[in-house]
């Protein structure tokens, strides 16, 4: 490759277009497991006491089934849940809420 042909070419950032992850966890699903994890330890843990290894194995099985049912887009399931604004047309007329001075 000469001189020339290595000007046409630049370098290109190889994560451009790939989403965000932790190691094998995408980021978008980062702070539900972590909210799974830490429900979990509080129902598990500290409310019935049942140990570390039922812990372990409820939050793991909560995790997995939110990435199941989730999946890679996770606003594809979670915008079910989000009401739809009501938008009113209000027709009210104009009041002064200051008194008219005039000198």
């Amino acid at each position: 490759m000469s001189d020339s042909d290595s000007r046409l070419y630049c370098p290109v950032n190889p994560s451009l277009g790939r989403q965000p992850s932790l190691g094998p966890i995408p980021a978008n699903l980062l702070a539900p497991s972590g909210g799974i994890f830490v429900g979990f330890y509080i129902l598990i843990e500290v409310v019935l006491g049942l140990g570390f290894v039922p812990f372990l194995l409820l939050s793991t099985w909560g995790i997995s089934t939110w990435w199941v049912v989730v999946g890679e887009k996770t606003w594809l399931f979670t915008h079910k849940f989000m009401p739809v604004p009501d938008w009113k047309r209000g027709h009210v007329p104009y009041q002064r809420h200051l008194p008219n001075h005039h000198e």
